[in-house]
């Protein structure tokens, strides 16, 4: 008797950065090999892509950013460590957050003529306190609860696998365990397991053996973030990574590795 197969919403983060990100989305979802995307709506590449995403069968989503001053947008922007010191000492002005949240959409409605399947965060800047509180007012007022889901960060079995207990601790403390408390009470949809998270190093090597761990470990319900990119942007501190990712996630040993784990990537079941 067949066993039924596990099913994986594998995202990749930050379409719009560059050329490089957007090719990688391109290719990697023509091959079924990528389920979701989560977009950078006010950095350059964005707008020229968003044409061709809109023709992709697969789950799209705005990745909210606070730390990154992308584009020719002048936004809100702080570095992502005194961001967290203002967001937990209540430091930020919550008309600002709204504002920016309400623009990113904006962005992302103007270009691709639909509203997100999901929200996440640029460097899980959704779950910080303050963020959390101006991005459930924005989902509140403007869109049905039915129709997205927005990306939990509390790990349970994946990421866990890779002795990584003190990271999955560290982001809960960061507002994981927060955010799905507030998504609980207002009953918005959330994954139940999250994945992907690692030093970001190591080559295409590194990058399988994390997959290889979180794919023996998932559940139903998880979501797995990647950043793969079709090539390197010298401006990027990841982008030898990126390019890794790109090799391995479009490799036939990425497919035997979903045949073998009997899993099926799929976009979330909301």
């Amino acid at each position: 008797m067949a066993h039924k197969k596990k099913q994986l919403t594998l995202c990749v983060d930050d379409f719009g950065l560059n050329e490089y990100v957007n090719q990688a989305v391109f290719q990697l979802a023509a091959a079924h090999r990528i389920s979701a995307t989560s977009c950078l709506t006010q950095a350059d590449a964005w707008a020229a892509g968003a044409h061709q995403l809109r023709g992709l069968d697969i789950d799209i989503g705005l990745h909210i950013n606070f730390t990154e001053q992308l584009g020719q947008d002048t936004h809100f922007h702080q570095p992502l460590s005194r961001l967290m010191v203002s967001a937990w000492l209540r430091r930020l002005k919550p008309a600002i957050l709204v504002r920016s949240i309400e623009r990113q959409c904006d962005l992302f409605e103007k270009h691709m003529k639909r509203e997100p399947d999901f929200f996440d965060g640029h460097q899980h800047v959704h779950q910080f306190p303050q963020i959390r509180d101006a991005l459930m007012d924005v989902l509140i007022r403007r869109y049905d609860c039915d129709d997205f889901w927005v990306r939990s960060t509390a790990m349970r079995n994946a990421s866990l696998a890779r002795g990584l207990q003190w990271k999955a601790r560290l982001i809960a403390l960061l507002g994981s365990s927060a955010l799905r408390r507030r998504l609980q009470r207002i009953d918005f949809p959330y994954n139940d397991d999250f994945a992907g998270i690692y030093a970001l190093a190591g080559g295409s090597a590194r990058f399988e053996q994390h997959m290889r761990e979180w794919l023996a470990e998932a559940g139903e319900r998880i979501v797995i973030m990647c950043h793969p990119a079709d090539g390197v942007d010298p401006k990027d501190s990841i982008g030898e990574q990126r390019a890794a990712e790109f090799a391995f996630l479009k490799s036939d040993a990425f497919g035997q590795l979903l045949t073998a784990q009997a899993t099926r990537l799929a976009r979330y079941p909301t």
